[in-house]
């Protein structure tokens, strides 16, 4: 299940504002330990109607933001914390909310552009910071594949047969260097191809593809 929400910006939005993004999911959920610190199985986009200016992004018609989920009941719950707490902070304030179904998908493969860069970490060695992959890199499909069953297996659902590939034929796709919390990333701008049964198609669609789908990475359209 999807919540599409409409926002307007006071002002300029700082390029770095995804700990925003994310605090005001977490603050609109509540206390919730399994949803904290466990694996994430929802996701979250990027914003969408912003121009990059001096100072930030620019927002004159407005942003459009999704949150997708596994469980119907998170998404319920997340419209109960927008009514109760409609500012996101950097000026951002929700001012409509629908819930999207997911679409009917089939037995298969499904073709997905991409809501939010698709990031993917390699590590190499325990305790030392991890590589982070584009998908120039062909190690990319087994670990966004491992990924996605993993998620799968978490949920309580079949992960046999499930993969995930990112299409390098796609003429636009490119690379995107962002800032977490002053860490540098470097993701895929890229479309992505998921393989598998229409319940497993429709889970990536909750869920996203990739690493940090909690921290707005790896949402699909």
């Amino acid at each position: 299940m999807r919540l599409s929400l409409f926002l307007t910006a006071s002002g300029s939005v700082p390029f770095d504002h995804l700990p925003e993004l994310k605090g005001a999911f977490h603050r609109w959920i509540g206390h919730n330990d399994d949803l904290h610190d466990g694996l994430s199985l929802y996701s979250l986009s990027w914003l969408r109607g912003g121009r990059g200016g001096r100072g930030g992004l620019w927002f004159r018609d407005g942003a459009h933001w999704f949150i997708s989920a596994h469980d119907p009941q998170l998404i319920h719950a997340l419209v109960g914390g927008v009514i109760r707490e409609p500012d996101l902070g950097a000026g951002l304030r929700v001012r409509d909310a629908r819930i999207l179904t997911p679409p009917h998908f089939q037995d298969g493969e499904q073709w997905f552009r991409v809501l939010s860069p698709v990031f993917v970490k390699w590590e190499t060695e325990p305790g030392k910071p991890a590589d982070h992959l584009t998908y120039h890199d062909p190690r990319t499909d087994e670990l966004l594949t491992a990924t996605l069953r993993h998620k799968l297996r978490q949920a309580g659902l079949d992960d046999a047969g499930a993969a995930v590939r990112f299409d390098r034929d796609y003429p636009g796709a490119k690379t995107k260097l962002f800032r977490y919390k002053k860490v540098q990333c470097r993701a895929s701008q890229c479309p992505v191809i998921v393989t598998g049964t229409a319940e497993q198609i429709r889970f990536a669609w909750c869920v996203g593809v990739g690493n940090s789908t909690g921290l707005g990475c790896g949402a699909l359209e």
